[in-house]
């Protein structure tokens, strides 16, 4: 029964904060993320997720959009993203999943000093403004952690049914069920740009940083950014963030001209400082399994894009610190690969 009202729940939210219509579909991106630690050699800490994006037209004004209510209040309430100044404004919307596990999935019993077996499910909506010089980023979540999340059917169906992994035996002690609410805000601002974008080679440096607050992830972050390689879009590389940890946003104006092959590469550096993380805290407002872990944490996340023509394809690989001490063994590393395609 909690699966299902959370189910309805997610089917009234969605539309409800993501209503948007108003504007040319031709410019609609629908993108597909696909994450595996796979790449990191190992399958613990983030195991896997995935989720399916819709990125809508990059717009002068969001009076170009039926926004809902809610939406347009957002949208003119919070700082930085109601447009403006040579700004495009640009709405984004999400539903995915995402599981943590231990190394040792053959384990029934709690393993008290490895990470909970975690799922969460949930759906996250975006407000940004942009150009290419400027990017600002607002972002609601909402999700379930727990049994409600089916993280141990989606894992045991790829692992078992489809024998491709360890038959994962300790999801009996996953978190408890319980609501996630996280608010997002992000920023990036370029420092420099040479070249000719759209039409040969160019590059560009930035800064920025983000905040989370909520009991999936609070947060706050800095990094500098590179992106170099042929006919660029304007504004920023595309960095597959799960949502919370950070905001689900197309951060390019449009792609490459009609026939042409976009190619580049991206670089991030940044490090966070975790205040809380109820994937590794434990359930917020009851007893759970926990680990002892370093607030700070330093990533560098290094992006091969390739596009022609509506099709996109992204290759990201994130190799992280461990801020588990005890698991110095384990790598806390990922890759992720994006497909999208703008109708």
């Amino acid at each position: 029964m909690r699966r299902l009202c959370f189910l309805l729940l997610l089917a009234l939210v969605f539309p409800v904060w993501g209503g948007e219509q108003g504007a040319s579909e031709k410019e609609v991106l629908w993108r597909f993320e696909f994450d595996n630690d796979f790449f990191g050699g190992s399958d613990d800490f983030f195991t896997a997720g995935w989720s399916i994006q819709r990125h809508g037209p990059a717009v002068a004004s969001w009076d170009e959009l039926k926004l809902s209510k809610p939406s347009r209040w957002i949208a003119g309430f919070v700082p930085g993203i109601s447009g403006g100044e040579g700004l495009s404004v640009r709405r984004g919307m999400a539903f995915g999943q995402i599981m943590q596990t231990p190394a040792d999935l053959s384990q029934t019993a709690l393993i008290e000093d490895d990470l909970p077996y975690a799922g969460v499910l949930g759906v996250a909506n975006s407000w940004a403004a942009l150009n290419d010089d400027r990017l600002n980023v607002f972002q609601v979540y909402l999700g379930m952690l727990g049994p409600a999340s089916f993280a141990e059917e989606v894992q045991t169906f790829i692992h078992v049914d489809l024998d491709m992994g360890e038959d994962p035996m300790g999801w009996d002690n996953q978190l408890s069920n319980e609501l996630l609410v996280n608010l997002n805000y992000a920023m990036a601002r370029k420092i420099v740009s040479v070249g000719e974008k759209r039409t040969g080679f160019a590059a560009d440096l930035s800064y920025g940083g983000s905040l989370g607050l909520g009991n999936l992830y609070t947060y706050g972050q800095v990094g500098l950014q590179t992106r170099f390689g042929w006919r660029l879009s304007e504004g920023f590389a595309h960095i597959p963030d799960v949502a919370g940890r950070g905001v689900v946003v197309e951060p390019m104006l449009g792609g490459p001209p009609p026939g042409k092959t976009q190619f580049y590469f991206s670089t991030v550096v940044r490090s966070a400082l975790v205040g809380y993380t109820v994937l590794l805290d434990g359930n917020t407002f009851e007893d759970s399994h926990s680990v002892d872990y370093d607030p700070g944490i330093v990533q560098l996340v290094v992006g091969t894009h390739f596009m022609r023509g509506a099709f996109g394809a992204h290759f990201t690989l994130f190799l992280s610190s461990n801020p588990v001490k005890e698991l110095e063994s384990s790598t806390p590393s990922w890759g992720n690969i994006s497909v999208d395609y703008r109708f």
